[in-house]
């Protein structure tokens, strides 16, 4: 997300007109300890569609999950189902973002009238789409990346101690390394220049 906010000057003020953003990946975590002394932890969508979750059953809230595919959206459901918890899910046909019918989505969001949206569209997709629907739908929206698939049971999670180390990449490497080596080559390259160039301009200045 970061390499897509410096390279993109249009999702850069997608993201600067967020309500809120998480950081998800602990290099972000800890550049954020270092340079800017904050105490601030990680908030990842693989915990936080767990915690969501259970606020919605303990408050009887209405869940809305556009993104993934069918059947990850099936098996979400029955989970949910199995749980009581109301909910509708929509799997929207694979395209680039710029042909998606934002006003269509969005009546159909609010033909439910959710208390929470959740987008599992990845990034920058996901971002994008709540920064066109929010202009529709009134509920807060969530982009939870890939935790659709987690919670579904599909996906397995890193060891925490891969996790702590900033070495979940690697784990996900390892699981899918045809779909994210290309990824991960361009962008933890590139964090890795931002970082060491944040670095050196606050040691020098």
């Amino acid at each position: 997300m970061l390499h897509e906010y410096k390279r993109n000057p249009a999702f850069e003020s997608v993201l600067e007109n967020a309500t809120l953003i998480f950081p998800d990946g602990m290099p972000i975590v800890y550049s954020m300890r270092l340079f800017f002394k904050t105490k601030q932890e990680r908030i990842a969508g693989n915990d936080f569609i767990f915690e969501i979750v259970k606020k919605a059953k303990q408050e009887n809230l209405k869940l809305y999950f556009i993104g993934g595919s069918g059947s990850v959206l099936s098996q979400i459901s029955a989970k949910l189902s199995n749980e009581s918890i109301n909910h509708q899910t929509y799997s929207p046909p694979f395209r680039p973002i710029d042909q998606f019918d934002f006003t269509e989505q969005a009546k159909l969001i609010n033909s439910f009238n959710p208390d929470i949206v959740l987008v599992g569209l990845g990034c920058p997709k996901q971002e994008i789409w709540m920064f066109e629907v929010s202009k529709y739908v009134s509920a807060p929206m969530f982009g939870l990346g890939g935790a659709f698939a987690l919670y579904a049971g599909v996906d397995s999670r890193a060891p925490k101690l891969l996790r702590d180390l900033s070495l979940e990449w690697v784990y996900r490497l390892i699981l899918e390394p045809r779909r994210m080596f290309w990824r991960y080559l361009v962008t933890n390259s590139f964090f890795i220049f931002r970082f060491i160039k944040e670095a050196m301009n606050r040691i020098y200045k």
